[in-house]
């Protein structure tokens, strides 16, 4: 058998054959290269990110992230601060010595607590609400996706699929590739978006960094293993995260349970719960461990990994040729 000129083989040093390790780590550079050519997914989960710093940047600046404009009652009452202010006067609680140092207590204590709501602040209206329910999911698909499904679509899985490597091979090497991006894309947006709060962000990235890199990999391996098994992997991961992540997620009982976000939630619940961070009814959200959540999360992501083999193993592909 002649080999022509212009196929690269590449061989062992010691026995003269094909390596297979220096081909996998090939195809790993190779499909690295193929996901940063940005696609429709990738550049709005970009301009979701620019949104979401700027957002976050402005609220800083107006000073948002604290209770001191909080109202009670809502839009009409006075605010956290101007309360705060009377409770300071002396003998605003009563005229008595013990009735003016009872005054004072308590308007050290709602001071503290005023100081300190930042984080609080922060972390329910930006991390839970925005950042995990919706950014994260819609972030992890947009280079998860694009990683077989752009193959598919673009009908260059043929090429790939004839490569002298295992196809579970060559599952985990695409794999491997888009880990980086996934992360880089996640973690860093979170870093970004935690920079721009200030003082309240650096406490969340700190605290929360951990359950947001375990809810990366999760995701990335779910979304990667739609693009093996669906035709349109985009379509049908963007219906997964707005029906169970939002709306089973959301659900009472153990029904949310099915979701990533809730797993990424204990662990933020733990990681937090000495600043106050906790379910707003943990009878109803019936919470896990930190451990047993980051256990359940990394046993998924191996579970959907092997999953994704078997299927792209047994799969014919042949609407590509």
């Amino acid at each position: 058998v002649t080999v022509s000129p212009c196929h690269l083989v590449t061989l062992s040093s010691e026995k003269g054959s094909p390596s297979p390790m220096r081909a996998w780590g090939y195809l790993v550079w190779l499909s690295w290269q193929r996901q940063a050519r940005a696609r429709q997914m990738v550049w709005i989960a970009l301009l979701l990110l620019v949104f979401a710093v700027v957002w976050v940047a402005v609220q800083s600046q107006l000073g948002n992230w604290s209770m001191s404009r909080w109202r009670q009652p809502r839009r009409v009452g006075p605010t956290y601060s101007q309360w705060v202010a009377v409770v300071q006067v002396p003998g605003a609680l009563h005229r008595s010595p013990t009735g003016g140092a009872l005054g004072t207590a308590i308007a050290g204590s709602c001071q503290a607590i005023l100081e300190n709501s930042g984080f609080l602040v922060f972390s329910y209206g930006v991390v839970f609400s925005l950042f995990l329910t919706f950014l994260l999911p819609l972030w992890s698909l947009s280079f998860a996706t694009e990683a077989l499904g752009g193959e598919r679509e673009n009908n260059s899985l043929v090429w790939l699929l004839t490569r002298p490597l295992p196809r579970w091979a060559i599952y985990l090497a695409k794999f491997a590739a888009l880990l980086p991006w996934s992360v880089g894309l996640n973690v860093g947006g979170f870093a970004l978006i935690c920079l721009a709060a200030g003082p309240p962000g650096a406490e969340a990235f700190r605290l929360f960094w951990p359950a947001i890199l375990a809810a990366t990999l999760t995701f990335t391996a779910l979304f990667y293993l739609m693009g093996a098994f669906f035709r349109r992997p985009a379509v049908m991961a963007i219906v997964y995260s707005f029906c169970l992540e939002i709306v089973l997620g959301n659900m009472p009982g153990y029904l949310k349970r099915v979701s990533v976000g809730f797993y990424a939630r204990c662990m933020m619940f733990e990681s937090a719960g000495a600043y106050g961070v906790q379910p707003d009814n943990p009878d109803v959200f019936l919470p896990v461990g930190g451990t047993t959540a980051l256990l359940v999360l990394s046993g998924a992501t191996v579970a959907l990994l092997a999953l994704g083999t078997f299927v792209f193993s047994r799969s014919q592909y042949t609407e590509v040729v």
